[in-house]
């Protein structure tokens, strides 16, 4: 009985909402008749999202925010452990980042089958149309962790009901018989009474309408090779949401350094983009709700701002960017290496901190020379305030991007909000900025996606859709037509697009790239010093191959000199083991249908 009752609270799969399972109080909800009406049910659905936002690493959302850092395009501080373990191919089964996701699959699911399993008998107290969208609701969130722990840990226990001290051991389901479940669950019948969008003056983007509900099933079908179903989804997604969801404008001024301007996209990514008619969905923060906000901008601010520089991009992110051209830095002529920010794809500057620009009215710099950096916020035309460099010289300053126990040279801009200005400190670090979980521009992709690997896809599709996506950041649409020029263009655009949103790890090991994306050095830009004053800019030539994963010889250069280039990690993965993560050590010893003899091979 005790093992049965650990099961119950390490692996999560039990959310038990009230202590005593046989008391039915008779003024309120109980787990005996609960939900008893159509206020009940919706009290439940609330709380199943709200679990979305209550899974966090390091009080950063998971997976939206952080699990690109540990894929080869971002990474963490030096002394994030378990993430870069991870990364490594040193995972172990009881590493608590393995196992606090695992238990949040079956918590949110937990959530949500405490109202699907008695909702039949509200089917005669609320309108049909409405039971239909609080189950369908209900089944997307459900197969959204689902799919998201199959693509983690693999075979997975389905577990479909509420369970019981005397209902607790099943074996992993295959994980290909999940999807099949998923996907039947979100039947198109049951998805189309569903409203197109929710009044997003009264729901924002928190729930979930017909379109993503068709996204997301587009989503599920691309993640498991099911390319047809995947491109019939998609394709029923963007034509509803047609004249109700749209790209939001970027501005993509280019802003050479830190005294010509600010470059943002906090109209998409910061507090305005909870308004943005781009977000199909998002998990919902709010710090005026107890615990309800994250850390994120915290970890991942600069030091100039009280942050603490845990996490960004990666050198090899940084120069996949192309030239405005639609050129590689090495194809283009319009590449500089000494000025490396200039004609770039604007989404560089966008998604990504790099040096000499500027973030939240100050001055950004990486550089140890520049010991003061100039504060636009209290300068005026007649008065010129410098602070203090803390990104580059002082205290702690080795913590800092570029430092020696720093991420790896550069930090993500993507969901960075001047609303944060003063509040990111070391210790008020509320963040109650909403984290994506679905757009229109990865809805784009994915049809992309479908139609390119479909053998009956439509190319033409394809192409439009990529060049929508490139187009709204003034990029040129692409030149070569056929199905591997397209499939090129799609992986350049999800890599850029779709950055520090937490797709890369998917993406790799679904395009089976992963051997050579995540395996081998990940470089970072040199230190700057007195006698190597410019390290901090790269003077390594990058490979690009056709998946547009990057790789380094350090005596090929723009210079023909060393390259200064500095090994920050070394990735490591292993085919046998690391397209998966091991199943939890405590799944295994407390639930007597799977045991130790059926973990992940190699693990």
């Amino acid at each position: 009985m005790l093992k049965k009752i650990i099961y119950l609270i390490v692996s999560g799969s039990l959310l038990l909402s009230s202590c005593s399972l046989d008391r039915e109080p008779l003024n309120g909800p109980s787990t005996g008749n609960f939900p008893a009406s159509e206020e009940e049910a919706m009290a439940g659905l609330y709380a199943a999202y709200k679990g979305l936002s209550l899974l966090t690493i390091k009080e950063t959302p998971f997976p939206t925010r952080i699990n690109d850092c540990i894929s080869d395009i971002g990474t963490y501080r030096a002394d994030a452990g378990n993430q870069v373990k991870s990364m490594n191919s040193t995972l172990t089964s009881e590493n608590s980042m393995v196992e606090k996701v695992y238990q949040y699959v079956y918590k949110v699911a937990g959530r949500v089958h405490l109202v699907l399993d008695n909702m039949d008998r509200l089917r005669d107290m609320i309108p049909e149309d409405r039971f239909n969208q609080i189950k369908a609701e209900l089944l997307c969130i459900r197969a959204y962790y689902y799919d998201m722990g199959c693509q983690f840990y693999g075979d997975m226990p389905f577990i479909d009901h509420q369970l019981d001290l005397e209902d607790f051991a099943y074996p992993r389901m295959k994980r290909e018989k999940v999807t099949e479940r998923l996907l039947q669950d979100l039947d198109d019948e049951l998805l189309d009474y569903l409203p197109v969008q929710w009044n997003p003056g009264t729901y924002g983007t928190t729930r979930i309408g017909r379109v993503t509900a068709y996204a997301l099933k587009a989503r599920i079908a691309l993640n498991w090779g099911l390319w047809e179903e995947a491109a019939r989804c998609a394709k029923k997604a963007t034509t509803l949401a047609a004249g109700v969801y749209e790209l939001e404008p970027l501005d993509c001024t280019f802003y050479a350094t830190h005294a010509d301007g600010e470059p943002s996209a906090a109209n998409l990514f910061g507090f305005a983009g909870q308004t943005s008619k781009e977000w199909l969905w998002s998990a919902q923060y709010n710090r005026l709700i107890n615990e309800n906000f994250s850390c994120a901008t915290y970890y991942e601010a600069a030091r100039i701002h009280g942050g603490c520089s845990w996490l960004g991009p990666s050198q090899a992110m940084i120069d996949t960017f192309q030239c405005i051209d639609g050129k590689s830095i090495v194809e283009s002529e319009l590449y500089d290496w000494k000025n490396p920010w200039t004609n770039r794809d604007p989404r560089l500057d966008l998604f990504c901190l790099r040096p000499n620009t500027r973030l939240w009215g100050v001055q950004y710099d990486t550089d140890v020379r520049v010991e003061k950096v100039k504060d636009y916020n209290q300068s005026t035309t007649s008065k010129e305030v410098l602070i203090s460099n803390a990104d580059a010289v002082g205290n702690k300053s080795e913590y800092a991007a570029n430092g020696s126990k720093g991420p790896g040279g550069y930090l993500w801009r993507k969901y960075s909000d001047r609303g944060m200005m003063g509040l990111v400190n070391g210790t008020k670090t509320e963040d109650d900025i909403n984290s994506g979980i679905m757009r229109l521009a990865e809805l784009l992709l994915i049809e992309a996606e479908a139609n390119i690997e479909w053998d009956g896809g439509d190319l033409s599709i394809a192409e439009a859709n990529i060049n929508r996506v490139r187009a709204r950041v003034n990029m040129p649409p692409v030149t070569d037509k056929t199905r591997e020029g397209l499939r090129k263009a799609l992986r350049y655009e999800r890599k850029v697009e779709l950055c520090n949103e937490g797709y890369r790890w998917f993406d790799v090991r679904r395009w089976k790239i992963a051997p050579k994306a995540v395996n081998g050095p990940m470089y970072a830009p040199g230190y700057s010093t007195v006698k190597t004053p410019d390290n901090y800019i790269s003077n390594v030539k990058p490979t690009f191959d056709e998946d547009w994963v990057v790789t380094y010889d350090l005596s090929n250069t723009w210079d023909g000199k060393t390259g200064n280039l500095r090994v920050f990690q070394t990735m490591v993965f292993n085919p046998a083991k690391d397209y998966v993560w091991p199943v939890p050590y405590t799944e295994l010893v407390t639930n007597p249908a799977i045991g130790l003899e059926n973990q992940n091979p190699g693990y």
